[in-house]
């Protein structure tokens, strides 16, 4: 009796494992979806397009520049000072801006976070209020924006250098202008803004594949939330 009952049991383990085997090899495997990367554009302390937020990267960030404060879920507004200026010379990041924000006004919030230096610590950073922006659903870089000390100014030469020649902008005021530059469909603009009979100096980088992918990945989730809601309507008769 002893001798069949084993006989049963390892009978049981044998096709259960038979038929383990078979589910798993008959079963279809999961597919790992690339992660999306785009051209490199521009870099700011070796930041650049495909860049990970990650706690390494701030880490060495807040050694190079400080404290910072860290923003999650917040608006995102790409554009310049000179708000004409802005929509007239930069019409593909005028309509990033249309859409990543209500134009009556309303706060519309993004699944972004915001790195924030106000005063980087390091007395040879030419730079005193540091803003920058990643996606949380790739970790990447959207938009930086560097507001630079008077010394900033040697700055057009660096960039010169590493970009080549930029496109020259003189704003509506007749006394600020702009530089800018545009590499794999990424822009750096580079403003030297005029307030109170000096100059003060930004930088702002977009990163344009990024921010479209953003937006492509909000649609999506707002298209799929109506489609649920469509059929919640038509499940509930």
């Amino acid at each position: 009796m002893n001798k069949l009952f084993s006989f049963i049991i390892l009978l049981i383990i044998f096709l259960f494992s038979l038929v383990s085997g078979c589910t798993d090899n008959n079963s279809p495997k999961k597919t790992e979806i690339p992660k999306m990367v785009f051209p490199e554009s521009f870099t700011f302390f070796d930041l650049g397009s495909n860049t990970e937020l990650s706690e390494k990267v701030v880490i060495k960030l807040s050694k190079e520049l400080g404290s910072y404060a860290v923003e999650k879920i917040s608006t995102l507004d790409l554009s310049l000072r000179d708000k004409i200026l802005f929509n007239s010379n930069f019409p593909k990041l005028y309509e990033l801006n249309r859409k990543l924000n209500d134009e009556t006004g309303a706060r519309v919030e993004h699944n972004i976070t915001n790195l924030i230096f106000r005063y980087p610590q390091n007395e040879n950073t030419p730079f005193e209020n540091i803003k920058l922006v990643f996606s949380n659903n790739t970790n990447k870089p959207l938009f930086f924006s560097v507001a630079s000390k008077k010394k900033g100014a040697d700055l057009t030469d660096f960039l010169r250098g590493k970009y080549g020649e930029p496109t020259f902008i003189k704003w509506n005021d007749n006394k600020s202008t702009s530089l800018f530059w545009e590499k794999n469909n990424d822009f750096l603009i580079f403003s030297a803004i005029s307030e109170g009979g000096a100059f003060k100096y930004s930088i702002m980088i977009y990163f344009v594949n990024n921010i479209e992918y953003l937006l492509k990945t909000e649609q999506n989730e707002i298209k799929k939330k109506e489609e649920e809601r469509k059929k919640a309507g038509q499940t509930a008769f």
